[in-house]
């Protein structure tokens, strides 16, 4: 097997599609017309993907020949080590660029960071220093790999426990953009809508999926509580990763890459503001790891047969009932690992693959109207129309879903994004080229990283569509595990000493042990940034825990407020949740009002309707509803006046009457 034949291939595939996507962005005619037929940044970033795979399969196909080529294998010392030095020098300026310009994005909160609080010149010296002591110790120092597993199990409970702390921040209210309340009750909203026995409809639906429907039990358990709601959620993301740990321990060796790992694992939570921006965390991440840890169990004991693939599928049923986009992309995912198990071995069995892709198609699709009929099984449960695919998939086949407001040009400048995406366009490369080879030892491992790698470019869509720094996490823990299985070969190439002799390696020799390198090194990096942020995050959420607070605002609102006065706004079902009232205005979340504002029209026969004496609202959703629908707000402005107030940090509650 000539390995250098498929890094050719995978780097000319790589020059081309980056080439398409510098060019989309750069050349004006070129950016215009592509925005003119729909999403610019979906329509470059799917089109990129679609020219590497071509690019890649065509040199794979038309290169056979070299197999057997004396050329190819060729060693030579002096382009060895040309290239070796070309590779650690461009990661290295592209790294540095990326982390100087870290602060100019969207979304990030970076400039709190200990890199960026110091002179960055110095920090860049500091994190080199610790990666030629980090690589000269493991060089020079005897390490069992087989023993003394417990210090990695005592690392991920530490974790878990660190975890799920920090993700159970209940006392979020009036923090603005510091505690993420504006999408925190665009999250909670459809919860309690669905608690409340509320169907789908076409004015009161979810953005984010039918999650609601999976929590609609847990929550009639808990009485519709905010702060049980919120434990939940730490639960789960807590989950998550104790699934990616349980990869890592599956797929990764080396004991020092594993511990390494699990602890950049952590990064977005423990060291950066995720933990309460529920859209990702745990939302965008359960079921991906979910599913990833079954395929990686199925692998290590080689269960692959038709009832373990359809288990496979309805954990897709169920992620798309959670959230539809995520849910889609891994029934593909799921799809194209058994369609590349199928092709593995170099042994393309025509008949095989024509019955394996329409079965495996078929389930996607009954993976995806399953989901579609549970919806509606609920509507008509609650004796509502069933909803139409499109409000099923709400936002997704919406053209105009917040256009002026959530779109963002993709940086061009050295950013983590496309580190990312190379990365996981290495996993894609891994499963393709076992198409063309006879299997080896480690197939398992590389189908698994392949589906890893299709599934995370699936759900970069989600980043893509909007690139704000902190959605990047949606794909962290399917970065640091490959990170981590790519950087043992790394920590091979140091161990070994490998550079001593370059006149024994090939091409792929040297490109694998740079590669491996660079990704043990992000590992290194994240880990890092784990421990010098904890505390300084830990910090910013210190009174996020405090219940006692919050518990006591509520009893003060209690005392003033009629039990089941009429609410509606931001935070106010949270608020009620916590006194166990009911708001009895149910409408579309207000942080997304602008994607439906008839449901203000609603609102308003609402209150109409039940001639209601009194209003509890919180001032920030008052705005919303004049710019979303100045008529019904007017309604509103003369019919009820404000009575009291409820000052809460940066928010006010307040209380009206009718006039």
């Amino acid at each position: 097997m000539n390995n250098n034949r498929k890094i050719l291939c995978g780097a000319a595939a790589l020059l081309v599609s980056a080439g398409f996507f510098g060019a989309s962005f750069l050349i004006p005619e070129l950016s215009e017309h592509i925005n003119r037929l729909g999403n610019g940044n979906l329509l470059v970033y799917a089109t990129m993907l679609l020219i590497f795979c071509l690019v890649f399969l065509g040199g794979m196909l038309l290169t056979e020949r070299w197999e057997t080529g004396t050329w190819l294998s060729r060693k030579n010392k002096k382009v060895n080590e040309l290239v070796f030095a070309v590779l650690i020098l461009s990661q290295m300026i592209f790294y540095a660029i990326g982390v100087s310009m870290e602060t100019s994005q969207v979304g990030s909160v970076s400039e709190k960071y200990g890199w960026h609080t110091q002179p960055l010149p110095l920090m860049i010296l500091l994190f080199l220093a610790e990666l030629v002591v980090f690589f000269r110790v493991y060089a020079n120092i005897q390490i069992r790999e087989e023993k003394n597993d417990w210090m990695v199990w005592l690392i991920y409970a530490v974790l878990t426990i660190l975890i799920f702390y920090c993700m159970d921040t209940p006392n979020i209210f009036g923090r603005s953009e510091a505690g993420d309340h504006f999408h925190a009750h665009a999250y909670y909203n459809s919860v309690y809508n669905v608690y409340q026995g509320l169907p789908y409809t076409d004015t009161m639906t979810s953005i984010y999926g039918h999650y609601g429907l999976l929590f609609k039990i847990p929550m009639k358990l808990v009485g519709g509580d905010f702060r049980m709601f919120v434990l939940m959620i730490a639960a789960l993301g807590t989950l998550a990763h104790v699934c990616a740990f349980l990869v890592l321990e599956l797929t990764v060796e080396s004991r020092i890459l594993r511990a390494l790992g699990a602890v950049a694992a952590a990064f977005p939570v423990l060291g950066m503001r995720g933990g309460y921006y529920w859209q990702v965390w745990p939302h965008r991440m359960i079921f991906p790891m979910i599913l990833l840890l079954y395929a990686a169990i199925l692998m290590k004991k080689q269960w692959w047969n038709r009832w373990t693939g359809l288990a496979g599928y309805l954990i897709c049923l169920l992620a798309i009932l959670w959230n539809t986009e995520t849910g889609v992309i891994l029934a593909v995912a799921w799809m194209a690992l058994y369609i590349s198990r199928c092709l593995a071995g170099g042994e393309w069995r025509i008949g095989r693959l024509t019955r394996t892709v329409p079965v495996h198609a078929i389930c996607v699709t009954v993976s995806f109207f399953g989901a579609y009929g549970l919806v509606n099984l609920y509507n008509l449960s609650k004796h509502s129309p069933a909803n139409t695919l499109g409000e099923f998939l709400i936002p997704l086949l919406s053209d105009s879903y917040m256009v002026d407001i959530l779109h963002l040009d993709l940086p061009m400048y050295p950013s983590a994004y496309m580190g990312v995406i190379v990365l996981f366009l290495i996993g894609t490369v891994m499963g393709i080229s076992t198409w063309f080879y006879p299997k080896q030892k480690n197939e398992g491992q590389v189908q698994l990283f392949f589906f890893l790698s299709i599934s995370a470019l699936g759900r970069m869509t989600y980043y893509v569509n909007r690139p704000s720094y902190h959605n990047l996490d949606c794909v962290s823990l399917s970065a640091v595990i490959l990170l981590a299985y790519l950087g043992q070969r790394g920590m091979t190439f140091v161990k070994e000493r490998k550079w001593k002799h370059w006149e024994e390696m090939d091409l792929a020799g040297v490109v694998n042990g740079t590669l491996g390198l660079a990704c043990a090194a992000a590992v290194l990096a994240m880990s890092t940034g784990t421990v010098l942020q904890f505390s300084q995050n830990s910090k910013i959420k210190e009174n996020y825990h405090n219940v006692g607070e919050l518990e006591a605002f509520v009893q003060e609102i209690a005392e003033v407020v009629p039990e089941n006065t009429h609410g509606f706004g931001l935070n106010v079902a949270e608020i009620y949740s916590l006194l166990h009232w009911n708001t009895q205005c149910f409408t579309m979340d207000f942080s997304d009002m602008a994607v439906i504002p008839e449901s203000l029209q609603e609102l308003q026969e609402q209150l109409t309707e039940a001639d209601a004496p009194y209003v509890f609202t919180s001032r920030s959703s008052l705005p919303i509803w004049e710019r979303n629908d100045p008529e019904t707000y007017q309604w509103f402005s003369e019919t009820y006046e404000l009575d009291q107030t409820f000052p809460y940090y940066e928010e006010e509650f307040q209380f009206y009457r009718k006039k």
